[in-house]
């Protein structure tokens, strides 16, 4: 899988959103097992949205990095599972983003998915604006990070 490209759409007021036809279609034409996790992003205003097989990798990357016998890291396992929730999506691909998540990344009404590899991240409108706006130069960034090896 490898989500591409930028969706405007709306939430309504039951905080569902229509999962994109160009996302569907990336899974196959259908969600696999009916599910996909939805993250609270680490660093941005963001949703980040897995399908569950993707998630279920992250996890484990995750995990891998904790020792179950430091107290610091159990803490932070239970953030770690605070931050995200597994969804239904119906066949209708109407998903139903739980409400405190939605609070959490200052979502309205006008919302932007964005592709980014293997998930893809529901933003809202003006916050998803906003973090662009903070970027600065794609091409200066480009070869700072890339530098002249590519």
């Amino acid at each position: 899988m490898d989500f591409t490209g930028i969706i405007k759409a709306t939430l309504d007021e039951k905080g569902r959103v229509v999962l994109p036809v160009c996302f569907r279609k990336e899974m196959g034409g259908s969600i696999p097992g009916g599910c996909l996790a939805v993250e609270l992003d680490p660093y941005e205003i963001c949703l980040n949205i897995y399908p569950v097989e993707e998630w279920n990798k992250r996890l484990s990357v995750l995990k891998e990095k904790l020792n179950f016998n430091n107290m610091e890291h159990t803490r932070m396992l239970d953030l770690i599972y605070q931050r995200f929730k597994i969804i239904d999506i119906p066949g209708s691909c109407r998903m139903s983003i739980p409400r405190n998540f939605i609070e959490s990344v200052h979502v309205s009404k006008e919302i932007i998915f964005t592709g980014q590899g293997t998930r893809f991240r529901l933003w809202d409108a003006v916050e998803y604006h906003t973090y662009m706006d903070s970027m600065g130069d794609f091409k200066s960034n480009f070869s700072k990070i890339f530098g002249q090896s590519i």
